[in-house]
């Protein structure tokens, strides 16, 4: 029973829609196949005691059900095909030559190019199909006045090669038209998936300063909390505010004010470079980062040297009281794994911090003590 469903499993490995379908072609046509090569080479044997045919059968049924164990086992689909179709070949070839052409037994030759086309891809193919009829055609041109005893004429030769030729020709630009129209679905598919991720990155990007937006810190951050706990890192959670923007704003405007926010975003996104790592404007002036860390002391002294970063962009800034350049103050906290704190909870510290560093002077970094 295991070895049947495992039959009927057609995943193997297939790549795109082609394979896949070549897949289903060969392993439907070998389950078809290997039966029949049985029941005639039984039928051969027994009672028609045609024992040349038989051993053709029975040598035929074999070498399908290996082309099922290379398919199956070492999921090599290109393997697989080329030993079917060449079994194929092999058997009606010899049939035909043992046959000579009796009771239509030419009716078979044209399952080959259909075949070989189908599993193999239309170059492969079409190579298979013309080697096979090369050797058709001399075995027919030669069978002449011999054949279906002497019934064979220059007439039924002339009819089966051209008939195989549009045969081969109209596999041939099926299969070209499969593969064309799978390739533009391919790249269609490829189009869309580039669409739909930029849409996202759209959606979750604040379109002045390219950081992540409010909508994927409400989405990201609960997530990022998961993770520290599961990974035993800790969580280190910053707001950034930066001091007096209102007075610059009215002062230089808000053009002046959106290109402040543009330098200090750029900023921040240099200075916190790791992958896992994110920064985000939660609306206005006022920007968070979350980081998972095992370093926690490195990481709060590249977060307390944020202050002297923007400081030293050198944003004028005449209507601050501290400093005459832009600055930023910022209050951070610290989470542990077990302490099972929500985002909020981890916010509300943070902010704390903030309001304490703006208390202090601010200019400078403030540390929650949660």
């Amino acid at each position: 029973m295991k070895i049947l469903l495992n039959f009927f499993n057609l995943d193997v490995g297939c790549k795109d829609t082609l394979a896949h379908r070549r897949v289903i072609i060969i392993k439907s046509a070998l389950f078809l196949v290997v039966p029949v090569f049985i029941f005639f080479g039984f039928m051969n044997t027994f009672f028609i005691h045609q024992y040349i045919i038989a051993i053709l059968d029975s040598f035929a049924a074999l070498v399908s059900i290996h082309a099922i164990y290379i398919l199956q086992s070492e999921k090599d689909l290109p393997k697989a095909a080329k030993i079917a179709t060449f079994n194929v070949m092999l058997f009606i070839l010899l049939f035909v030559y043992t046959n000579g052409s009796s009771h239509f037994g030419l009716i078979w030759t044209i399952f080959l190019p259909i075949f070989a086309i189908l599993v193999n891809g239309k170059k492969i193919g079409l190579y298979i199909s013309i080697f096979f009829y090369s050797i058709l055609y001399y075995m027919a041109f030669t069978s002449i006045g011999l054949w279906d005893d002497g019934r064979w004429m220059i007439q039924d030769f002339m009819r089966l090669m051209f008939s195989s030729i549009i045969l081969i020709y109209i596999m041939y630009m099926n299969e070209k038209a499969l593969e064309s129209s799978d390739k533009k679905l391919i790249e269609t598919r490829a189009r869309e998936k580039d669409y739909i991720e930029s849409l996202h990155l759209l959606s979750i990007t604040d379109t002045l300063t390219d950081l992540y937006n409010r909508r994927y810190f409400n989405e990201m951050a609960p997530k990022l909390i998961s993770l520290s706990k599961r990974e035993k890192h800790a969580l280190i959670f910053f707001i950034l505010d930066i001091d007096y923007f209102k007075q610059y704003n009215d002062t230089y405007g808000h053009i002046k004010g959106d290109e402040a926010l543009q330098k200090i975003s750029k900023a921040l996104k240099d200075h916190i470079q790791r992958g896992d790592d994110f920064i985000f404007r939660l609306g206005g002036e006022e920007f968070a980062g979350i980081v998972l860390s095992e370093d926690i002391e490195e990481c709060h002294i590249w977060i307390k040297s944020i202050c002297k970063i923007i400081e030293d962009l050198k944003i004028e800034h005449s209507s601050s009281t501290i400093s005459p350049y832009i600055t930023v103050s910022v209050g951070v906290t610290t989470v542990y794994p077990d302490d099972g704190l929500n985002i909020e909870q981890i916010y509300a510290l943070a902010d704390k911090a903030l309001y304490a560093a703006k208390e202090d002077g601010r200019n400078h970094t403030k540390f929650s003590n949660n």
